[in-house]
């Protein structure tokens, strides 16, 4: 008898466990309320995530932002599996179907509530029904898994379920891996270390975290070797991922959503050398890739150079996609490529240089970068609705003091090439600004420049001052 009753125990254990591990639900995770989701007939959960509304934003002020100005998001994560049908179903009258970027030519087909389509390679993409709001955000991963000793001490295992980790610090040689189904409420940190890993399939979420009491989600410094690959992070407290005087960084198939919170960036690259950004998905609230050369990070390395991003999919609620600056105090930003990525939505400028300080920004390559349409809807800058007439600016560079600027020194930009850029919207124009006779923007080269279509090949497009030489147009 006793032991009949210890094999039910232990039975009801092992279900128990089993059905945490499927059914994100039993974690506390909500199922999204507007969509369900299938493929090859499978289900697949539907996770929440927080995001703005509204482009509204102002200088910290001691609180965050009001929940007001956002909205419920969606997304999904599955593997991708040739020939398999994607089948979303959702309790809205279904007016408009768009599938962005619309470049990856993913075709809906829509039977009354639902949507049907099938996916040619592993890519991230985002479905939007009547409108960008409400938006249902799409992961597909490369099918693959990494095997992971979990009793090895170098090893920070994570497995399905919730886990409220707080400030997870990796040294030399360790990884963490947060595996599929589970739920990582916390930030990791790294500092002089190298050969590290943080991978897997599951979520990092700060959302449990208050500005200014915790690192970054993702905090580098000093790190040489790493690799971030295949995590999702949800609601980052600040700016989410910051390699900081680090050096032979990847980042690749990483997914960054649910970031709504003042100074929200996605990827701030400090004073760091021989970073690669790819096949990744980030919606941030501000800035989404920014490299920047902050004051106290300047006698650590004076220089950034080899930066690489390609293949990314990135949405902006406010602020930059690309943003060199505004912070620049180092020597010289140099030998960046950033290449074949897609902007399904943004705000005010795609491709912009702010050289705030001492620092010479020269040869960066823009090359196949899809822009689609900005938002402009209810802008405001505190209390002051915004003039957005010239949002969707696709490139903007200058060299020019701002708010954020340490130095009383200025530098310059040289040897931008800009090749097969195409934009689809209003505005979708090029500022050109230089500071003085000494610090100018120079030798801009364009290539392949359309906007709705048409090839634009010359300065008429530009607003410049009299410190900018040598635009060049093919």
């Amino acid at each position: 008898m006793y032991l009949k009753y210890v094999f039910i125990v232990f039975l009801v254990i092992s279900i128990t466990c089993c059905t945490d591990k499927s059914n994100p639900r039993n974690i506390g995770e909500l199922l999204s309320g507007n969509f369900k989701i299938e493929v090859g007939g499978e289900p697949v959960f539907v996770y929440q995530a927080r995001v703005s509304k509204y482009p509204v934003n102002q200088n910290w002020p001691g609180y965050q932002r009001p929940l007001e100005q956002t909205e419920i998001a969606s997304f999904a994560s599955f593997d991708y599996e040739a020939g398999k049908t994607v089948r979303i179903t959702t309790d809205k009258k279904i007016e408009s179907c768009d599938i962005r970027p619309k470049e990856f030519g993913i075709i809906p087909e829509v039977k009354g509530n639902t949507i049907e389509f099938e996916v040619a390679n592993p890519c991230q993409f985002v479905v939007e029904i009547n409108g960008h709001h409400e938006a249902l955000h799409l992961f597909v991963n490369p099918k693959e898994y990494t095997q992971v000793d979990k009793e090895d001490s170098r090893i920070h295992y994570y497995g399905p379920g919730v886990h409220e980790a707080g400030v997870i610090n990796v040294k030399s040689d360790e990884t963490v891996y947060i595996d599929e189904g589970a739920v990582v409420y916390g930030v990791i940190r790294s500092e002089n270390s190298s050969n590290i890993k943080i991978i897997g399939k599951g979520i990092l979420d700060a959302s449990r975290i208050a500005r200014g009491t915790a690192p970054n989600m993702i905090s580098l410094h000093k790190v040489r070797n790493a690799y971030i690959g295949g995590i999702i992070l949800r609601d980052a407290h600040e700016w989410g991922v910051v390699p900081s005087c680090c050096n032979q960084v990847i980042f690749d198939n990483i997914k960054l959503i649910g970031f709504w919170r003042y100074n929200s960036d996605g990827i701030d690259i400090v004073n760091s050398s021989n970073i690669v950004i790819k096949n990744s998905f980030i919606r941030a609230f501000d800035d989404n890739i920014a490299i920047k050369g902050l004051q106290w990070a300047y006698e650590e390395q004076r220089i950034i150079e080899g930066i690489r991003v390609d293949n990314c999919v990135l949405w902006n609620d406010w602020g930059k996609i690309f943003e060199f600056g505004a912070e620049t105090v180092v020597d010289t930003i140099r030998d960046v490529v950033i290449s074949n990525c897609y902007v399904p939505r943004f705000t005010m400028v795609a491709m912009d240089m702010q050289n705030g300080d001492r620092g010479h920004i020269e040869n960066v390559i823009f090359d196949n970068i899809s822009i689609e349409e900005p938002i402009r809807e209810r802008a405001m800058l505190g209390e002051t609705p915004m003039d957005t007439k010239d949002w969707g600016r696709a490139i903007s560079l200058g060299v020019y003091g701002t708010q954020w600027s340490s130095d009383v020194i200025r530098g310059s930009i040289d040897n931008v090439q800009f090749r097969n850029i195409r934009c689809v919207g209003s505005s979708s124009s090029i500022e050109l600004k230089g500071y003085d006779e000494k610090h100018r923007v120079s030798n801009v080269h364009i290539e392949g420049y359309l906007v709705n279509g048409t090839k634009i090949t010359g300065d008429d497009f530009v607003q410049k001052n009299e410190f900018v030489t040598n635009v060049v147009w093919e």
